[in-house]
C-alpha cells in the first residue's frame, strides 16, 4: 500500500470532508493518512500507540448509504437507509472476524484486530510495502514462469483455507495482489461486505472489474469457491498473455476468448494453461468448484502419449501437489507436429479432469444445446414469480386487516390518552394546592426564623460588647512585656510595644539622672521581663502597678516563667540600693531600707539623709 501523493511545495493542500484526519484516534489507533477511498469504505495508514507499530486500518462506509457527521460519526444517509447500512455493517465486522482467525495463512493479508466506533467498524491489518501486480505488469510486461510460479501455489494456498473457511474473496485482479521485493504475493481488499449489499439494496449498484469477475458476479446466482477461481484464472491470464480476458458478460453473447492452450505462451507448462482456461470457463458449472479440484489441472507437467488412451479417475496425490509451471523436458518430435497435437491432447484432459472432479465441462458440452439447468432455472424464476404474486395479495389483505385494526386501535389510544390528561390536569390541580400550602408554611417557617436569627444575632453582640468591655478591663488591670526603659523617674517605667507608662507603687519618685540611669543598667544587663498588676489609683485617678519581674539567672523564655519564680522590682530595686522605701510603703520595704542605711550603700549619698529620715521618721 502505497501512501497518498504529497502536494508540491506551495499549492494548496487537498482537503477530505469525508475522511478522519490525521491525528484523529480509533480506540488505540491513530490516524496518519488516507491509503485509499472506494464505494464502500476508507483505508487509512494509522499507528498502533500502544505496540509501537503502523497497520492499515479499512473503515466501513458505503458512500450511497452512509455520511460522515461531525468529522467524526458515520450515519445512513436517510432513515429507510438504516437496515442495509447495519445489515453491511454486521457482514463488514463478520468479515474482520473471519479473517483475525486465519493466522499464518499464506498470501493472504493479516488481520490483527476488528472494531466497532463512531457509528460503524474497522478492520485493522498488517501495513504492506512493495507494489501490485497490475504495476508490475504495466512496468516491465508479462510475467516469466518463474515469477508466476512463485505467486501462483501461495495463492492457491491461501484461497484454499480462505475457502475451508466458508469465506470468498469476490474481487481477485492485478490490482490487489500485492508483490514485495522478493516477488511474493499478498492477496489484499476482501470484499464480503460489498457483495453482500449487492441486490439487498436499490441504492447499492454491483460492482464488479469487467473482465475479472465471473458471471454470476452480474446476477442473482450463486457463488462460491469457482467465482474466486475465475478472477485468479483471469489474473493468471493478464500476467501471461498481458492482457486482460474479455467480460464475461460480452462472452455470454459472443465470447472473443482466446485460450492459452491455443496461444501456447513460451516456457509454461500445458496443464497450468489448460488450468487457466479451464478456471475461465464463462458457466459456473463448468469451471473447478474448488481449489483443491483446479490443482490436479494445474498441476500436470507431463503429456501422455499420442496414442495413449486418457482414462478419466480421481487425480492421484502426486498430480495434486504443488507443481512448477514451467515447460516440462520434450522427447525428440517435428516440433509443428508435437505442439498441434499437445493442443488438443491437454485440452482434452482438462476436460476429462474437470467432469472427474466434478467441475463440469465446458467443452464437452458446447454443443449439447439448451442446458437442462438453465430450462430448470427459467422454471423455477416462473414459479418463483407465482408465488411473489401470491404472496403479494396475501400481504395486500393482511395489510388491509391491519390498517382496520390499527383504526381501532387508534381509537382506542385517543380515548385512553384524553382520560390520562384529564387525569393529569387533576394532579396538576392537586399538586399545585399541595404546593401553596407548603409553600405558605415555609413562608412561617422563614419568617420565625429570622426572627430566631435576629434576637440571637442580638444577644450575641451584646455577649460580644461584654466581652470586649471584660477583656479591655482585663487587659487595663494586667500588662506584661519586657522592659523597655524608666520615665523621668524611677517611679515610670515603659514596656516594649506598650506606649502607656507603667507607675509603680512602693518607692520614692526620685527624679536624679545618675539613679534613674543606674536602675536602667541594672535592669537592662540582662534582658528582664514584667508581669504588672494594677493594685491601687492615686487621687487624680491614675492606676499604681506592682510588677514582679524575673530574676538574673531565669532561663528562657522569660515570659513563661511562672510568677512564683518571679521578684518584686520595687523591692528589687531596694535591695539593689538603687533606691529607697517611700515611707508609706509595704513593711518589707521599711525593713529593707533599714537594712540599707545600716550596711551605709554608697548610692545613698545620692540623696539628702536628712531629709530622708525627716520624711520617714516613725
Amino acid at each position: 500500500m502505497n501512501d497518498p501523493v504529497t502536494p508540491p511545495s506551495g499549492a494548496t493542500p487537498e482537503i477530505d470532508y469525508v475522511a478522519l484526519r490525521a491525528g484523529q484516534t480509533i480506540g488505540r489507533y491513530e490516524i496518519v493518512s488516507v491509503l485509499g477511498q472506494g464505494g464502500f469504505g476508507i483505508t487509512y495508514r494509522a499507528r498502533d500507540i500502544q505496540l509501537g507499530r503502523e497497520v492499515a486500518i479499512k473503515e466501513y462506509l458505503p458512500s450511497a448509504l452512509a455520511v460522515r457527521q461531525d468529522g467524526v460519526t458515520v450515519l445512513p444517509r436517510a432513515t429507510r437507509m438504516a437496515d442495509d447500512f447495519s445489515w453491511g455493517r454486521d457482514r463488514f465486522v463478520t468479515e474482520g472476524r473471519t479473517l483475525a482467525t486465519l493466522h499464518r495463512v499464506p498470501a493472504i493479508v493479516h488481520v490483527f484486530d476488528f472494531l466497532e466506533a463512531n457509528g460503524t467498524a474497522y478492520i485493522v491489518m498488517e501495513l504492506l510495502s512493495g507494489e501490485t501486480l497490475e504495476d508490475r505488469i504495466k512496468r516491465d510486461g508479462p510475467l516469466k514462469p518463474a515469477e508466476v510460479d512463485r505467486i501462483l501455489w501461495p495463492l492457491l494456498d491461501g484461497l484454499e483455507q480462505v475457502h475451508g473457511a466458508g469465506f470468498l474473496h469476490r474481487d481477485i485482479k492485478p490490482a490487489n495482489i500485492l508483490l514485495n521485493a522478493a516477488g511474493d504475493p499478498t492477496l489484499i481488499d476482501f470484499g464480503a461486505a460489498r457483495e453482500a449489499m449487492v441486490g439487498r439494496t436499490s441504492a447499492m449498484t454491483a460492482i464488479f472489474t469487467p473482465g475479472y469477475a465471473a458471471a454470476e458476479q452480474m446476477t442473482s446466482a450463486k457463488q462460491g469457491p469457482w467465482t474466486d477461481i475465475y478472477g485468479l484464472a483471469a489474473t493468471l491470464y493478464h500476467a501471461i498473455a498481458g492482457k486482460t480476458p474479455p467480460s464475461a458478460f460480452d462472452r455470454m453473447l459472443d465470447d472473443g476468448y482466446e485460450p492459452l492452450a491455443r496461444l501456447m505462451p513460451k516456457g509454461f507448462s500445458p496443464g497450468l494453461l489448460a488450468g487457466i482456461d479451464a478456471g475461465l470457463a464463462v458457466a459456473a458449472r463448468d469451471r473447478p468448484q474448488s481449489i483443491a479440484g483446479w490443482r490436479p489441472i494445474l498441476g500436470m507437467t507431463s503429456a501422455p502419449a499420442a496414442d495413449g488412451t486418457v482414462v478419466m479417475a480421481k487425480a492421484s496425490p502426486s498430480v495434486a501437489g504443488r507443481q512448477s509451471v514451467l515447460t516440462p523436458t520434450m522427447d525428440a518430435a517435428p516440433a509443428g507436429q508435437k505442439a498441434k497435437s499437445r493442443v488438443g491432447l491437454w485440452v482434452a484432459v482438462a476436460v476429462l479432469l474437470l467432469a472427474g472432479l466434478g467441475g463440469g465441462g465446458y467443452y464437452a458440452t458446447a454443443l449439447r444445446g439448451p442446458d437442462p439447468e438453465v430450462v430448470k432455472a427459467k422454471a423455477a424464476a416462473d414459479a418463483a414469480e407465482a408465488a411473489k404474486r401470491k404472496a403479494e395479495e396475501e400481504a395486500e389483505a393482511l395489510r388491509a386487516e391491519k390498517a382496520a385494526e390499527e383504526a381501532k386501535r387508534r381509537t382506542a389510544e385517543e380515548a385512553r390518552q384524553k382520560e390520562a390528561q384529564e387525569a393529569a390536569i387533576r394532579r396538576q390541580a392537586a399538586e399545585a394546592e399541595r404546593q401553596r400550602i407548603e409553600a405558605e408554611q415555609a413562608g412561617q417557617a422563614e419568617k420565625k426564623r429570622l426572627e430566631d436569627e435576629g434576637k440571637a444575632r442580638v444577644e450575641a453582640e451584646a455577649a460580644a460588647k461584654r466581652k470586649a468591655e471584660e477583656d479591655a478591663r482585663k487587659a487595663a488591670e494586667r500588662v506584661t512585656g519586657q522592659f523597655d526603659h524608666f520615665g523621668k523617674t524611677l517611679m515610670l517605667l515603659t514596656l516594649r510595644d506598650n506606649p502607656n507608662e507603667i507607675r509603680l507603687q512602693g518607692i520614692d519618685v526620685v527624679d536624679e539622672p545618675g539613679l534613674r540611669q543606674a536602675g536602667v543598667n541594672a535592669l537592662a544587663a540582662k534582658p528582664r521581663n514584667l508581669h504588672c498588676r494594677q493594685t491601687d489609683r492615686l487621687t487624680d485617678g491614675t492606676p499604681l502597678y506592682r510588677c514582679l519581674v524575673t530574676k538574673l539567672d531565669a532561663q528562657e523564655p522569660l515570659a513563661d516563667i511562672p510568677d512564683s519564680d518571679r521578684v518584686d522590682l520595687a523591692l528589687a530595686l531596694v535591695r539593689g540600693g538603687l533606691v529607697l522605701a517611700s515611707c508609706d510603703a509595704p513593711r518589707a520595704y521599711a525593713d529593707v531600707e533599714d537594712e540599707a542605711r545600716g550596711k551605709k550603700v554608697n548610692l545613698w549619698s545620692m540623696i539628702k539623709v536628712a531629709e530622708y529620715s525627716r520624711r520617714c521618721a516613725r
